[in-house]
C-alpha cells in the first residue's frame, strides 16, 4: 500500500508506516502525477482535491483531510468515484480556542481591558466555538451564541440572532465556508455588518478568509480606527486579496490558529484509525506523542487569580504575538505566506502543560482555560506514588 501525505504533518511516516510505504510532499505542490499510483491520500487545506488532481489516480481508495473543514475537497467527485473521504473533525478545535484566548489576553494587556461584564458573540458553535465558550466564561465574559444550523437541530442555547451577536463587545467567527444555500457564510461579514459593531469592539476571524469581505473590511477600518481586528485567515490566501489590511489590524497570522503540534498529530491519528477500519488492518499503533519542553508549571502562594496571572500562565505556553510579529515582518506574497506555514515554529496546546498546586477553588477555572490541573493534595499523592514505585524497584 502506498500513502501520499502532506509533508507539513509531523511524524506522518511514524503514524502511517504500519499501512505501507509513506511518501511525503508539500501539500500545495501535490500534482496529478504524484497521485497516479497511490492507494491513500492524506492532505491539509492547501491541497485542492478534485477531478483535475485525481483523474489518473486509478488505485486511489481513500482520501483523508487532516482538517476540520473540507471546502477544499470536491465531495461530489469523490462520491462519483466511490472513494471514501474522512475528515478530522474537531482535531484542531483546542488549538484554535487557545489561539483566540491568547489574542484576547494580548488585547486586554495592550489596552488595559477587563472582561468582567463584557460580552462575546460566538458565531458558529461547533467543536471550536464550544471550547471558546468555556474559555470565555472562565474570563468572566457573557457569552452570546449564534448558530442557526445548531438551533434548527434543537440546541436552544444557540438562539441569538446574527445581529445580536454583532452587538457584543467581542465577536469571533468559527463557521465553515458555505458558498450558497440558506446557511451561506460567504461574505457574511461585509461593510454593513462591520459598521454596525460597537465602538471599540474586538473582531476575530480564525475560520475561513472568504467569510469576510476583505475590501469592505479595509474600507471600514479606514473609517473606524476604534475597531480592534485580528485575522488568521484571508481571502485569496496564500496571496492576500487586500494586503493593505495588514497596516490596519491589531495582529495577523498565516492561517495557523489550528497549527498546534497536538492538533496535527490528533488529526493524523484519527485518519489512521479510519484507514485501519477501511482496510481491516488490525495492527496496533505504537506512536507516542513526545512530552513538551515545559511539561509543568508550579504555582506558588496564590492570593487571587486575576487577569495578569492568567495572562502570564497562558503566554508561557502560547503567546500569539510571536506569530503575528513574524507574519507582519515577513509577508511579501503567497510564497512567503506558504513558507511561514511550512516552517512554522512548533507550538503546544495549553492542555499539554500541567498546572501544579492549583488551589481547590480555582481548579474549574484553570481547567476551562485548558490547563491540566493538580491540586496541592493531588501533587503530594502523586509524589508519594513515585517514591513508593521507586522504593519497590
Amino acid at each position: 500500500m502506498k500513502i501520499l501525505c502532506d509533508a507539513a504533518l509531523p511524524d506522518a511516516n511514524e503514524i502511517f508506516q504500519r499501512f505501507g510505504q509513506v511518501v511525503l510532499k508539500a501539500g500545495r505542490q501535490i500534482t496529478a502525477d504524484d497521485v497516479k499510483d497511490i492507494d491513500a491520500l492524506i492532505v491539509r487545506s492547501v491541497t485542492k482535491v478534485n477531478e483535475e488532481l485525481l483523474k489518473d489516480a486509478k488505485n486511489l481508495k481513500f482520501v483523508g483531510t487532516a482538517t476540520a473543514g473540507f471546502d477544499h475537497i470536491d465531495t461530489e467527485y469523490l462520491k462519483k468515484r466511490n472513494i471514501p473521504l474522512s475528515v478530522a473533525s474537531g482535531s484542531n478545535a483546542m488549538s484554535v480556542a487557545d489561539y483566540v484566548l491568547s489574542v484576547l489576553l494580548v488585547l486586554a494587556q495592550r489596552y488595559g481591558l477587563t472582561f468582567e461584564g463584557k460580552s462575546i458573540g460566538i458565531i458558529g458553535c461547533g467543536n471550536v466555538g464550544s471550547l471558546v465558550e468555556k474559555k470565555a466564561l472562565a474570563l468572566g465574559l457573557n457569552v452570546v451564541k449564534c448558530d442557526p444550523p445548531k438551533l434548527m437541530a434543537g440546541d436552544a442555547t444557540c438562539a441569538a440572532s446574527f445581529y445580536e451577536a454583532l452587538c457584543c463587545d467581542i465577536v469571533t467567527l468559527h463557521v465553515p465556508l458555505n458558498m450558497e444555500g440558506v446557511y451561506s457564510t460567504y461574505h457574511m461579514m461585509g461593510y454593513k455588518e462591520l459598521m454596525s459593531m460597537k465602538k471599540d469592539a474586538i473582531f476575530i476571524n480564525a475560520s475561513r478568509g472568504q467569510v469576510v469581505n476583505s475590501l469592505e473590511l479595509f474600507a471600514v477600518l479606514t473609517q473606524r480606527p476604534d475597531l480592534k481586528v485580528w485575522l488568521d485567515v484571508f481571502e485569496g490566501e496564500p496571496e492576500i486579496k487586500c494586503p493593505e489590511l495588514l497596516n490596519y489590524v491589531e495582529g495577523a497570522t498565516p492561517h495557523i490558529a489550528g497549527y498546534s503540534f497536538e492538533s496535527k498529530i490528533r488529526a493524523s491519528l484519527m485518519l489512521a484509525e479510519e484507514l485501519a477500519k477501511l482496510f481491516n488492518n488490525d495492527s496496533q499503533s505504537t506512536y507516542m506523542i513526545d512530552p513538551c519542553d515545559i511539561a509543568a508549571i508550579a504555582l506558588g502562594y496564590v492570593k487571587k487569580v486575576d487577569l495578569d496571572l492568567i495572562s502570564r500562565l497562558v503566554f508561557s505556553v502560547y503567546d500569539v504575538r510571536r506569530d503575528s510579529a513574524i507574519f507582519q515582518n515577513r509577508f511579501v506574497d503567497g510564497r512567503s505566506f506558504d513558507e511561514m506555514r511550512k516552517n512554522y515554529i512548533e507550538r503546544r496546546e495549553i492542555s499539554s502543560v500541567q498546572l501544579v498546586n492549583v488551589p481547590d477553588g480555582y481548579v474549574e477555572l484553570f481547567s476551562n482555560l485548558g490547563f491540566t490541573t493538580l491540586t496541592p493534595s493531588q501533587a503530594i499523592d502523586s509524589a508519594r506514588a513515585v517514591i513508593e514505585q521507586h522504593d519497590s524497584q
